[in-house]
């Protein structure tokens, strides 16, 4: 559907709005309150102003982030304002004249060679990164750093819960002393057992957000170690897969014909082996002792004089190198396509 039919979202603001997203804006301000009504009140008086102060601090700095992460309009800055109608950001970046650019199809309109289209959103992105689904709007130079500012608030808001809620709770049934006390006169309930499973259950939700927002957190952080956008990563990713396939294909092929080959010269241990190794790679992938080697695998055997390589023929006359070496490939191909949807 052109973007002409369909009008472009502007920012994570604009409706339709997710699932994900209004999941947000319900959990974050309960765990607000759970720790205002269930964890602070069990705490002495000065761990609890500030414990309580620290956790606020970040729980505002997620919602302020996140805010203006949706707020932002990421699109590509050399897209035409639609309907004549002015945002209300003013953030977006300035582009370089000079930049390289490409020819967006959707859009009709050049835009930068970082920039992707997507379908979401219906606009080029502007260094596009990727579709946030909880935030509902793509995530670009415009608005990368309010996105990774969020999830470190994030991140540090659950840990600082997590590890309060563990110890009331170890400490209300294994300790002695004003924990319990103030568990058991909570609000003048006497409601111990109550307090304990809420705080057991938002622990539990803690713990689980917490190792999907660390390994997100952790991901991006090691993408700006290498300079790769998510985006970047996938395409990459997926030339890996795709060219690791394809060599693993030629592969098969070439053991079938030193089978053969090796069975015609009455060679039956070499057969054997590579039988035997051909089951260990594709089911194991042990490839330390398979007489057959990848194009990968074989440049490094090369390159490592010490492995002894040993060679034969697969009886077409292509040498078939014999080498200890292993695969290990950690050179960043270049994108060579556009692509229109993400």
């Amino acid at each position: 559907m052109s973007s002409a039919v369909r009008p472009r979202r502007v920012n994570g603001l604009a409706p339709p709005y997710t699932a994900a997203q209004i999941s947000t804006w319900i959990f974050l301000p309960l765990l607000v309150l759970e720790f205002c009504f269930f964890v602070s009140p069990l705490l002495p008086l000065a761990a609890s102003i500030s414990c309580t102060l620290a956790f606020g601090c970040f729980a505002i700095s997620s919602a302020v982030f996140g805010f203006l992460a949706m707020k932002v309009d990421p699109k590509d800055p050399r897209l035409p304002n639609e309907n004549n109608v002015t945002t209300t950001t003013t953030t977006a970046p300035t582009y370089d004249p000079e930049e390289p650019t490409k020819q967006c199809w959707i859009c009709d309109v050049q835009v930068g060679e970082k920039s992707m289209h997507c379908k979401f959103c219906n606009k080029c992105v502007d260094h596009f990164d990727h579709h946030c689904m909880w935030l509902n709007t793509c995530v670009g130079r415009a608005n990368y750093h309010y996105f990774f500012r969020c999830m470190v608030s994030i991140a540090i808001m659950l840990v600082i819960q997590a590890v309060i809620q563990l110890a009331l709770i170890l400490e209300i049934y294994l300790g002695s002393g004003a924990t319990k006390e103030r568990a058991e006169g909570w609000f003048q309930a006497d409601a111990t057992i109550a307090v304990v499973v809420v705080m057991a259950i938002f622990l539990f939700f803690n713990l689980g957000s917490l190792s999907l927002i660390g390994q997100l957190l952790l991901f991006h952080i090691r993408l700006q170690r290498n300079g790769l956008s998510t985006y970047q990563y996938i395409v990459r990713d997926n030339q890996q897969r795709r060219e690791k396939a394809r060599m693993e294909d030629e592969l098969t092929m070439r053991r079938e014909m030193a089978i053969a080959h090796a069975k015609n010269e009455g060679k039956g241990c070499l057969s054997l082996r590579l039988e035997a190794n051909g089951i260990l790679r594709k089911q194991c992938g042990v490839t330390c002792c398979d007489p057959l080697k990848t194009e990968e695998e074989g440049k490094e055997a090369e390159m490592a004089p010490h492995s002894g390589g040993n060679g034969f023929s697969n009886g077409d006359g292509q040498a078939l190198t014999i080498s200890n070496g292993d695969e290990d490939d950690d050179g960043i191909d270049d994108e060579s396509k556009e692509t229109e949807n993400v």
